[in-house]
């Protein structure tokens, strides 16, 4: 009876805390309002046609003669912070750096140096993104991203005494775009992310991130 009755008091003290747990709003996926991430990919598209095209004349031009050239990608990666507007609907800021390089050689053998250049595209876009899915673990979405690049260049030409060796820099400005056709999230708090892409962003990108 005395366990019964101790039992019973254990219950009626514990009943409010179960009611207020039992009553307290869940945060599903779209009440975090803030999200911050990390991102890499192969390239961009226009970074690749850039660099691509560079590389063809470079190629032509080399073929000629008795040189040779060879053109080096090493990836894009970006950051981007988002605010949520609405459930469907986050607006934000990326920006990404996209790297590459070319190396042109006096001769067939791929033995001497004759210049080196290294190319990077810096882009900051303002961002919206669209939200047509939206469930506690997955996220699908679209986007469309506007803002400015930039195009820096540098090249080296080597020289016999390495105190000798130039550099030559350049600077161009562009008007950077980007769309997203199709981006997924796959987490909470902490997610994992991968996107399509066509534009200044890698065309394919994956990273990882978190909200809150």
């Amino acid at each position: 009876m005395k366990i019964s009755k101790i039992a019973l008091l254990l219950l009626v003290l514990w009943m409010p805390a179960f009611l207020n747990a039992q009553n307290r709003p869940i945060r599903i996926h779209s009440d975090l309002h803030h999200e911050i991430g990390i991102t890499a990919g192969p390239n961009s598209i226009v970074g690749g046609t850039v660099y691509g095209t560079v590389g063809l004349f470079s190629a032509i031009f080399s073929g000629l003669g008795k040189e040779r050239t060879l053109l080096h990608f090493y990836g894009e990666y970006g950051l981007h912070y988002y605010y949520q507007v609405k459930p469907w609907c986050q607006v934000g800021v990326k920006t990404s750096v996209d790297l590459a390089g070319m190396t042109h050689y006096a001769d067939t053998a791929y033995t001497q140096i004759k210049s080196d250049d290294k190319y990077a595209i810096l882009s900051v876009m303002p961002s919206v993104r669209f939200t047509y899915l939206n469930r506690p673990w997955v996220r699908l979405y679209s986007g469309v991203d506007l803002g400015c690049g930039f195009f820096f260049t540098t090249t080296t030409t080597p020289s016999k005494a390495e105190s000798e060796a130039s550099d030559s820099k350049e600077n161009n400005v562009l008007f950077a775009f980007n769309v997203t056709p199709i981006g997924v999230n796959v987490g909470k708090k902490f997610f994992g992310m991968a996107e399509l892409n066509f534009g200044f962003d890698s065309w394919f990108k994956v990273g990882i991130g978190c909200r809150w």
